[in-house]
């Protein structure tokens, strides 16, 4: 027994021992090219580490430096892929590694995508954007081919081909972002966006329906749920979400200004007038909120009201045709009809 224990550890020992040699003796060829690599001759070395990997393919190191010496530096990055799996499959103790390089080059593709995204936004040319917003897209694609994890180049992406018009990539990025269990706002609202067609918005909205109490947070898509529901003229439902949400977040005024809308919709009139003013006092000078008020108060009949916000409407804003045309009308149904009449000519004047 005792022997056999003492054979073990010698075997034990050789092999150690045959490990150590094979990891600190390299080949002539890999020795070469890291002399190469120091004289910047990129292809000699990648000569001589093509032969040590036909010589050597069981050893990780050369895929290693051919990913991150020769192929990554002229920016080849399928082969820097390629090479970099090959190393992780070769030795599970390289996988440190491997994902800092594949994270550092997934960023410096991205961030490339990303300035041609900003470039486009600033283009003033039509061709010219697009042609940036394509080259963004293609950028981001190798991003994701590096790296397919990262929710911030499947947002870049589709935002692309959203500004592009090309719903199928939309809907291509945005599913392939949701297979790799990745959930972004942003992204989900372009492709539901998309997907919403005549055919098949019932089940669009039981998809978002669903999404949406997965993600409560997620106000765009709560929003975008609510705009849905009202084009189907399902403004109950609509008036309950926007409700839920804007009792959630009661200092977001847009939620407020949205739940004000649905109400007119509903013809709650007195509730639409009584969100609008909350609106106002956040701002009393938004013409839009100026604007629905005034027209709050002109469908409820309550014409002294819509007088007192279409003036101010007009005051902030002297040729607004709409302002001017709720003033005369109100100031007609309170008995004014001179005063009416003399807002209508200069309504009439304006359009």
């Amino acid at each position: 027994m005792r022997m056999k224990i003492k054979e073990i550890v010698i075997l034990i020992s050789v092999l150690l021992l045959v490990s150590l040699i094979m990891t600190t003796c390299q080949s002539p060829e890999v020795t070469s090219a890291k002399v190469y690599f120091q004289q910047d001759n990129i292809d000699a070395a990648e000569e001589q580490l093509l032969i040590a990997l036909e010589k050597e393919p069981q050893n990780p190191e050369v895929p290693f430096l051919l990913a991150t010496n020769v192929y990554a530096p002229r920016r080849d990055w399928d082969k820097v892929k390629n090479m970099l799996q090959k190393t992780s499959k070769l030795d599970p103790t390289y996988a440190d590694k491997v994902n800092k390089y594949t994270k550092k080059y997934w960023g410096e593709i991205h961030t490339e995508g990303a300035n041609a995204f900003n470039n486009a936004i600033r283009a003033i040319l039509p061709m010219e954007k697009d042609s940036l917003l394509l080259l963004s897209a293609t950028k981001f694609q190798e991003a994701l081919s590096m790296k397919s994890d990262e929710a911030i180049t499947y947002n870049g992406i589709v935002k692309c081909y959203f500004m592009l018009f090309d719903t199928l990539n939309v809907e291509k990025y945005a599913e392939m972002a949701e297979e790799n269990g990745i959930f972004d706002q942003d992204v989900m609202y372009y492709y539901y966006q998309v997907m919403w067609q005549p055919e098949n918005q019932e089940e669009t909205l039981v998809k978002l329906t669903n999404l949406t109490s997965e993600h409560p947070e997620a106000l765009q898509l709560q929003i975008l749920k609510i705009q849905f529901l009202s084009e189907l003229e399902r403004f109950q439902e609509a008036l309950d979400v926007a409700k839920k949400i804007s009792t959630e977040n009661p200092d977001n005024t847009d939620l407020r200004f949205i739940l004000a809308q649905i109400y007119v919709k509903t013809n709650d009139y007195e509730s639409a007038q009584y969100e609008y003013q909350k609106v106002l006092a956040e701002n009393p000078e938004d013409i839009d909120v100026l604007t629905r008020i005034a027209e709050a108060f002109f469908q409820s009949k309550d014409w002294v009201m819509a007088e007192e916000y279409s003036r101010k409407l007009i005051e902030l804003d002297p040729e607004n045709v709409f302002g001017y045309d709720v003033l005369w009308k109100s100031l007609y149904n309170q008995g004014h009809k001179e005063e009416a009449e003399k807002y209508r000519q200069i309504e009439k004047s304006l359009r």
